[in-house]
């Protein structure tokens, strides 16, 4: 009964360690507009992207930009191109998008095996 169990466990453990993802989701971002967007910029436009410190210049909040892929790179640039399609002179990153986190139970307990953030948050912001 035992080895069933431990089988069993096992099984499960491979299957959920098997849908771990590779960062290659490709996910897209999606935008809340929480004002009125600006005319598009082009392709190629500079988006300036504020992390740990906020423009010094007057500025307007007026969407958020969020991208739940598990590439960190890929989840700027797709900001970034939302934020240009909207007319955002800038980026204010605001933190991780999503967590993910599964656990196995155990008796009366569960063990948490994975915790793990993923994906971009921000905040489209235009130069008063």
């Amino acid at each position: 009964m035992k080895g069933k169990i431990l089988l069993i466990f096992f099984i499960v453990m491979v299957c959920i360690c098997g849908c771990k993802s590779t960062g290659f989701l490709m996910a897209k971002a999606n935008v809340i507009m929480i004002g009125e967007p600006y005319p598009p910029k082009n392709n190629d436009a500079v988006i300036d992207v504020y992390i740990t410190n906020k423009p010094t210049v007057e500025y307007i909040e007026f969407a958020q930009i969020r991208c739940n892929d598990t590439n960190d790179e890929w989840n700027l640039n797709q900001i970034k191109a939302k934020a240009r399609e909207i007319g955002a002179d800038g980026i204010l990153i605001t933190g991780k998008a999503s967590i993910a986190s599964f656990g196995v139970p155990i008796g009366m307990g569960m063990y948490s095996y994975l915790n793990e953030e993923y994906g971009i948050n921000a905040v489209a912001i235009k130069y008063k």
